[in-house]
C-alpha cells in the first residue's frame, strides 16, 4: 500500500502541470474526470484498472517522465516485470527524449531485466551505463550482482580488481574477492582437484586473513591426509570468530572419529580449553575426559563452575553424561535427551536478516549478504536466554 501512496503523490505533482497548463476546456474536463476515476480505483484497491487509466492519461514529456518512471518502478516491485519493461521501453522509443532522461530510463530498464532474470540484457545496458560518470558506480555494482547470481566468479574477480571503491554492495572488496576465490575452490574440491583447491583457497586467505570460509575449506582439504594441519586450520577459525567455537569443536572431534586417531587432535582440543574468552563447551570436557586427560578436564570445568546458573546447569549435565553407566532410569534417558539437544542440533542464523538454515550458507539465501551466517545450537540459545534474564 505504501507504494500506491507514493505513486499517488507523484501522479498528483506531475499531473498538476498537465491539469493547469493552458488547453482546451473539453480536454481539461476529460482529464479531470479520468484522473479522479483512477484515484477512485486506487482507493478501492482496484489497482490494475487505476494503472491503465493513469498510463493512458500521461503524455511523455519532461513534466511526466517521473510519473512514468514511478509507475514502471511500482510494476517492478509488484513483480510485474513485463509491464515495467514495456513502460520503460515506451519511454526510450521517443526520439525527442533528452539524453539525461534516456539514461535514467535505461537504468530502470536494466533493473527490470535484472529482476526478471534476463541477465544478458541487463548486463549489456549496465556495461554501457558504466561509461557514464553519474551511473558508473551503481552500474558496476549491479554487474557484480549479475556475475554473483550467474556464478561467473572469474568475471566478478576481474571486475572488482578494476574498481577504485573499497566497498561494493555493502561489502569490503577484499572480503568479496576472498569469497569468490573460495567459490572457485569449492568447484575444485567437488572435482577432487585438491591441489588446485588448496592453492586458490590460500590465495583467498592471503587476500582476506579474516576469511573463516578459507580456513574451513583448507581444514577440509587436509582432513584426509594431514590431520594435524587440518585441526590447526579449524583452530584458526575460533580466533577469527568465537561464535564458531562449538561448530569447530564438533568438526575436530568428528575428524578424530573419522580417522580413528584422537591423539592427533588432542593438542588442539587442549589448546581450545585454554582460551579464557570462550564459554563453557561440553564437548571439550567430554573429549578430554574420555581421552583419559582427567586432570585437564577437571581444570577446564573448574574454571566455569559457579559462575552462573546456566554454567552450573550445563556443567552438571555434562558431568552426569560423562558417567552415564552409573545412572538408572529415568535419569539415563533424561541425560540422553540433553545430549541430543545440546550436541547435535546446530543451525545457522543470518545476523543481517535473521534467516535460519540447517546449512552454512556463505551468501544468505534471503538477503544475499556475504559472511553473515553464524552457527547456533540449543546450547547457545540457553546461554542467550540466561544473558537476557540477567539484564
Amino acid at each position: 500500500m505504501i507504494y500506491l501512496l507514493i505513486l499517488i503523490s507523484v501522479i498528483i505533482l506531475s499531473s498538476a502541470y498537465y491539469f493547469f497548463r493552458p488547453k482546451k476546456k473539453a480536454n481539461k474536463n476529460i482529464f479531470n474526470a479520468e484522473y479522479y476515476r483512477g484515484l477512485n480505483y486506487l482507493l478501492n484497491d482496484e489497482e490494475d484498472k487505476a494503472f491503465k487509466i493513469f498510463t493512458a492519461l500521461m503524455d511523455v514529456d519532461s513534466s511526466t517522465i517521473e510519473t512514468h518512471l514511478a509507475l514502471g518502478g511500482l510494476y517492478r516491485k509488484r513483480g510485474e516485470f513485463d509491464k515495467a519493461i514495456l513502460i520503460h521501453q515506451n519511454l526510450l522509443s521517443r526520439p525527442t527524449l533528452e539524453v539525461q532522461l534516456k539514461n535514467q530510463a535505461l537504468y530502470e530498464l536494466a533493473k527490470d531485466f535484472y529482476f526478471a532474470g534476463l541477465y544478458d540484457r541487463s548486463e549489456k545496458i549496465f556495461k554501457n551505463l558504466a561509461e557514464i560518470k553519474n551511473y558508473k558506480n551503481s552500474a558496476l555494482e549491479h554487474l557484480i550482482k549479475i556475475y554473483e547470481v550467474s556464478k561467473d566468479w572469474e568475471r566478478a574477480i576481474d571486475l572488482i580488481k578494476t574498481m577504485s571503491n573499497k566497498n561494493v554492495n555493502g561489502h569490503n572488496t577484499d572480503a568479496l574477492l576472498a569469497q569468490y576465490y573460495c567459490e572457485i575452490s569449492s568447484i575444485y574440491i567437488n572435482e577432487n582437484q585438491l591441489d588446485k583447491a588448496i592453492a586458490i583457497t590460500k590465495k583467498s586467505l592471503k587476500t582476506n586473513p579474516s576469511c573463516i570460509r578459507a580456513n574451513l575449506q583448507l581444514a577440509e582439504c587436509y582432513s584426509s591426509n594431514d590431520i594435524g594441519t587440518s585441526a590447526q586450520y579449524y583452530y584458526s577459525i575460533i580466533a577469527q570468530n568465537f561464535r564458531f567455537a562449538n561448530f569447530v569443536v564438533h568438526k575436530i572431534i568428528n575428524l578424530a572419529k573419522k580417522t580413528n586417531n584422537t591423539s592427533m587432535v588432542l593438542k588442539t582440543i587442549a589448546s581450545i580449553s585454554n582460551i579464557k574468552e570462550l564459554d563453557f563447551l561440553p564437548d571439550v570436557y567430554l573429549f578430554l575426559y574420555y581421552e583419559e586427560e582427567k586432570n585437564l578436564a577437571k581444570q577446564y570445568i573448574e574454571r566455569f563452575n559457579n559462575k552462573t546458573s546456566i554454567n552450573n546447569f550445563m556443567i552438571n549435565h555434562t558431568l552426569a553424561s560423562s558417567d552415564e553407566k552409573k545412572l538408572t532410569y529415568p535419569f539415563n534417558d533424561l541425560i540422553s535427551s540433553y545430549k541430543n539437544i545440546f550436541s547435535n542440533n546446530l543451525f545457522f542464523v543470518c545476523n543481517n536478516c535473521g534467516y535460519k538454515s540447517n546449512e552454512l550458507n556463505w551468501s544468505c539465501p534471503s538477503c544475499n549478504s556475504w559472511e553473515s551466517m553464524t552457527p547456533k545450537s540449543a546450547l547457545d540459545l540457553l546461554k542467550e536466554g540466561g544473558a537476557n534474564d540477567s539484564k
